[in-house]
């Protein structure tokens, strides 16, 4: 029950989830403070399983040594509650490098995965794209970028219908001699993997305006992207609200511009799709913003349901065999 609201966010997600036909839902945490916001909320006892978790993982600890010394923190108890099969998915707000750590100790790699990557989706201005990795390994090989795309081709392609994804990769330039040693080999392996559509190298200025769907790259340089587009858009809303004040003709301009304004802030709120998945582990582990409201963990739990019903695991494993015999 981690995140910057808990637990009053995660369980007013939980109850819009449920509403919808998501579940059932268990919710993990110290039994004292969740059954208290049930009770303040007013919600009907039996209404969510409760696990009781002891500990927490807070944000500035070492993820790997905190979850040696914390077996009973509440995402090692929310994930070992996947591998056993008692839950179909974990969806967490709380520390990313704990889930990560998590998630690939309790649950395991795929069949054919070297690496585990997040994928964030993204509003692109020809539709839906995902970056792969967005912060799950700071350091990689080039086969490990292989993975991550044809993990993000599947996800592209099961979750929002992109029936054949163009593949990326993110370098500082379009020609293929350009980049670092990761980036132009991995640029030669990507040429010669099958059940992908590779279109070369992408620019940052190409990540929003359809240079690919699937945009590739290390996890430190696609936390960078994501934190720096995060950033980004709160500058933009905040220098529209800055030129507005005080000046009433701009002020009413800026009404009549409402809705292209609400539109701006549906298409840049990260809490539309809610979280982003740890490909290539054996389960569903759904990464929430650390300040995910109500809305966004209701459609985390959305996005977990969708992962398990399409059954995306079993179609990377299948397709990573696939490229692993060069079919």
């Amino acid at each position: 029950m981690g995140g910057d609201d808990a637990p009053g966010a995660q369980i007013e997600g939980a109850r819009r989830a449920l509403r919808s036909g998501i579940g059932p839902i268990i919710l993990v945490g110290q039994t004292d403070e969740v059954s208290g916001e049930l009770e303040r909320r007013r919600i009907p006892p039996g209404t969510f399983d409760i696990v009781h978790a002891a500990e927490t993982v807070a944000m500035d600890e070492s993820p790997t040594y905190a979850l040696k010394r914390k077996r009973e923190a509440s995402i090692a108890v929310a994930t070992r509650l996947v591998r056993d099969a008692k839950a179909c998915a974990l969806v967490s707000c709380g520390s990313t490098g704990a889930q990560v750590a998590s998630s690939i100790l309790h649950l395991g790699r795929l069949p054919g995965v070297e690496r585990p990557a997040i994928a964030v989706a993204f509003p692109g201005t020809q539709g839906w794209g995902v970056l792969i990795d967005a912060g799950a390994n700071a350091q990689n090989r080039p086969s490990h970028l292989v993975g991550f795309a044809v993990m993000g081709t599947l996800y592209l392609r099961h979750i929002f219908g992109v029936e054949n994804p163009r593949v990326g990769l993110v370098s500082i330039g379009e020609e293929a001699a350009k980049g670092n040693e990761l980036v132009v080999e991995a640029h030669r392996l990507l040429e010669g993997t099958p059940g992908i559509n590779f279109v070369g190298m992408v620019e940052g200025r190409g990540v929003y305006t359809g240079g690919a769907d699937v945009l590739v790259c290390d996890g430190f340089v696609g936390n960078v992207l994501l934190k720096f587009s995060e950033s980004a858009s709160r500058w933009v809303v905040h220098h529209l609200r800055e030129g507005m004040r005080g000046r009433p003709l701009v002020t009413l301009g800026g009404l009549l511009m409402k809705p292209a304004f609400r539109h701006f802030r549906r298409v840049a709120d990260p809490s539309s799709i809610g979280g982003a998945p740890l490909l290539g582990v054996k389960g569903t582990s759904i990464i929430a913003h650390g300040s995910s409201d109500a809305e966004a963990v209701m459609n985390a739990l959305a996005m977990a349901r969708r992962l398990v019903d399409e059954k995306v695991n079993e179609k990377i494993t299948a397709n990573l065999q696939l490229e692993t015999r060069g079919e």
